[in-house]
């Protein structure tokens, strides 16, 4: 460890976070404006900023939180319990000076604002009070649950719909491999191709890798955020990914409806295995996969075919769900 970092620990000790110094700070302001910077991953908006806002809340219940972030991340806050959310086009993630640029970009005056947050930490600002505690909770709206029609190759599926997130667009910032090879994926759905029931519908960035099987719809490079959640909520059954933004926002959606989730794994010290609380949604069942030595590529196409199939015993296909909730059912 750094002497930097070994110097900021002991003064965070001391005095406090840099959380906890500016909630004291802006205690008795009637409301105050909070203003944060986030250009990191997905998955750590569920992860930790949900625990963040959760206890800035807590703090300052009149406080009027914005938050500054990249495009691709602005769905993903309108699921959080924020105020405004302002996406700047050009920020990328990794740009050192990005919060500046973004400022400029959009004219945000920071000295607007009560509290600036320009590199907040919620795993070290939080750890010992989120992790195994608090259970994030992503809001769903009702009228997001239209943007599932948008898809017809899905609406039309009357068996059992398998949802892929096969690859985790940010691993090149991880220093484990994060993703199950592309042969491993294909041959698990050619093992399942005899099935007549079952519809893969494959989400995520576009790819190279192609996956032109019978029973395969693939949406990569189709679909924002809220139109996966809206498809994982309204038609499919079951979710199989890798330890991804995807799947932390998707277990921590606050809905209430049925989802087995096959989570396949490197470091289970990461993500919702490391944050180890259930997810609101009480429809969902959680089976995840860890690789041999910690190595997502040595899980074998065996065991996610194993689990598969005993998740696709427990569920009813999509129209049964239907008839079985149906008012002149």
């Amino acid at each position: 460890m750094s002497l930097k970092r070994r110097l900021r620990r002991l003064r965070d000790r001391l005095l406090g976070t840099e959380l906890e110094r500016g909630l004291r700070r802006v205690a008795d302001t009637a409301r105050p404006r909070v203003l944060l910077f986030w250009n990191r991953g997905l998955g750590d908006i569920a992860l930790g900023l949900c625990a963040l806002f959760a206890s800035v809340r807590e703090a300052l219940p009149g406080a009027q939180i914005t938050v500054v972030t990249r495009p691709d991340l602005e769905e993903a806050f309108r699921l959080t319990e924020v105020d405004t959310v302002l996406a700047s086009p050009e920020l990328q993630r990794g740009d050192k000076h990005g919060f500046a640029r973004a400022c400029a970009h959009l004219k945000i005056d920071m000295s607007d604002y009560d509290l600036v947050f320009g590199r907040p930490d919620p795993s070290a600002w939080l750890a010992a009070d989120s992790v195994g505690r608090f259970v994030p909770r992503m809001h769903w709206r009702g009228e997001w649950d239209a943007l599932a029609e948008r898809f017809p190759e899905v609406r039309h599926a009357a068996g059992i719909v398998i949802a892929v997130h096969a690859s985790a667009e940010t691993s090149r910032f991880y220093g484990y491999v994060k993703d199950w090879p592309a042969e491993c994926w294909r041959a698990l759905i050619e093992r399942l191709a005899g099935d007549g029931r079952v519809r893969w519908v494959l989400f995520g960035h576009a790819q190279r890798e192609r996956f032109d099987l019978p029973g395969v719809v693939d949406l990569r490079g189709r679909t924002g955020l809220l139109d996966v959640l809206s498809l994982i909520r309204n038609r499919a059954q079951v979710l199989v990914a890798v330890d991804s933004g995807i799947l932390n926002v998707a277990y921590y959606l606050d809905e209430q409806f049925p989802l087995e989730v096959v989570s396949l794994w490197s470091d289970p010290r990461q993500g919702i295995l490391k944050h180890d609380v259930g997810s609101p949604n009480c429809g969902l069942r959680h089976v995840a996969l860890v690789g041999e030595g910690e190595d997502v590529r040595r899980i074998g196409v065996d065991e996610v075919e194993a689990a598969l199939r005993a998740a696709i015993a427990r569920v009813k296909p999509r129209c049964e769900i239907e008839r079985d909730i149906s008012p002149d059912a």
